[in-house]
């Protein structure tokens, strides 16, 4: 197969990722369902600290899944090997949200 028809395939895959992970995240921020993470975090979080908490983890999670929307969306159109740029960084922006909200509140 070409290049653009691989770079098509993974694009919609980045898409509907994306999607997931944005989907994710909203609801642990907004509805904070604590319990779509791991169950460690449900027990180490205290009851004042959880609306923060699953704010950052919220924003992290969604911020990953803009990268990857974006990412996909750019790779639809071209099969510009820099199109994985917006998914890498909002991976590791998330990435790192989630890590200081663990750090933070999960003692």
């Amino acid at each position: 197969m070409s290049d653009f028809i691989w770079f098509l395939i993974i694009g919609i895959l980045f898409v509907i990722l994306g999607l997931v992970f944005f989907r994710l995240g909203l609801a642990i921020w907004k509805k904070q369902k604590i319990r779509l993470m791991i169950r460690h975090h449900m027990d180490k979080v205290s009851a004042a600290d959880r609306q923060a908490y699953c704010r950052l983890c919220g924003i992290g999670l969604m911020t990953a899944g803009t990268g990857f929307v974006l990412s996909g969306i750019w790779m639809l159109f071209t099969d510009d090997p820099v199109s994985w740029i917006p998914a890498a960084t909002g991976l590791a922006a998330g990435i790192l949200l989630m890590a200081a909200a663990v750090i933070k509140y999960n003692h």
